[in-house]
């Protein structure tokens, strides 16, 4: 199955105490390239992360991104320090025995104690981490083949367009292609006739045709070319990554027209030859695109 190299996926798992959402992003690139950026005690969740994802995808770069939200309820605890109260009664008792003072506490005095009242935030326990990690990551990762793989049925249905339109201009090639020798027979006949005005031409002149005819003979080039085509139809229904061969395969389409533009330089060819290379390019593309 064809596959973008270009994708999104996001994975969404809540907990009663937290809210863990994993992304996922994927861009072209030619080999397999994934990077992320998680705290330093998490370093075994990167790792399982990394693992699964080389499971699922063989290229691409792929950025992971990761986000912990903690629900209200569960963000902080509130405890009372005792022994800091206790230290601030045993003084203020003190002082008055030695001054005059009565006075009755106050929240306002009690809240106003350094540390009198300690705010602890909630640390997410790396096991529940960890199931809802692969869960979340999970649900990215499929996210992310399926648009790759909605994206590559998109990028098949180019590919193959392109095919048709190229495999056109290469039989207009082969039909105009004869028409080389004989522009070469009649021009290198009418020079001789300027030259030695007459009529009898030796066998000379007949082997220097055939030289000709072999020089620009491009049979073989096209054989191969509509043998490359059926490769490109068999290679986009294969279902393993496919990108690599394919653009193997467009350097070698590539170098059968360019010898075919050296060899046949008849007017009607030259155009096809660059009919035919503009149209592989836009193939190629499309191609630098798929895993």
């Amino acid at each position: 199955m064809v596959r973008s190299m270009t994708g999104f996926g996001r994975g969404v798992t809540t907990t009663d105490d937290f809210q863990l959402t994993v992304e996922v992003r994927s861009v072209n690139h030619r080999f397999l390239e994934i990077h992320s950026k998680f705290p330093k005690e998490w370093i075994e969740i990167e790792m399982q992360a990394k693992k699964m994802l080389s499971q699922n995808v063989s290229r691409g770069k792929i950025d992971i991104t990761i986000n912990v939200k903690m629900q209200e309820h569960s963000s902080f605890q509130v405890q009372i320090n005792w022994p800091v109260i206790e230290a601030y009664k045993e003084v203020k008792e003190q002082l008055e025995k030695s001054l005059p003072i009565k006075d009755k506490w106050s929240m306002q005095e009690i809240l106003s104690i350094e540390n009198a009242i300690l705010y602890e935030k909630n640390e997410v326990p790396i096991e529940s981490l960890k199931i809802a990690f692969d869960n979340s990551l999970k649900e990215a990762c499929e996210q992310l083949i399926e648009m790759r793989e909605r994206e590559g049925k998109q990028l098949k249905s180019f590919l193959l367009q392109y095919k048709d339109e190229l495999l056109q201009q290469i039989q207009l090639i082969r039909k105009f292609s004869p028409q080389a020798v004989e522009k070469y027979r009649v021009k290198l006949m009418e020079r001789i006739k300027e030259i030695t005005e007459t009529d009898t031409f030796d066998d000379r002149i007949l082997a220097e045709v055939a030289l000709y005819a072999e020089r620009v003979d491009i049979s073989e080039e096209l054989d191969r070319l509509e043998s490359h085509f059926q490769q490109l139809v068999d290679t986009l229904n294969e279902n393993s990554s496919i990108g690599r061969k394919l653009d193997f395969l467009m350097q070698e389409i590539l170098r059968e027209i360019n010898t075919i533009g050296s060899k046949n330089q008849s007017t009607e060819c030259s155009v096809a030859v660059v009919q035919s290379k503009t149209i592989l390019e836009k193939m190629r593309e499309q191609v630098q695109n798929i895993e």
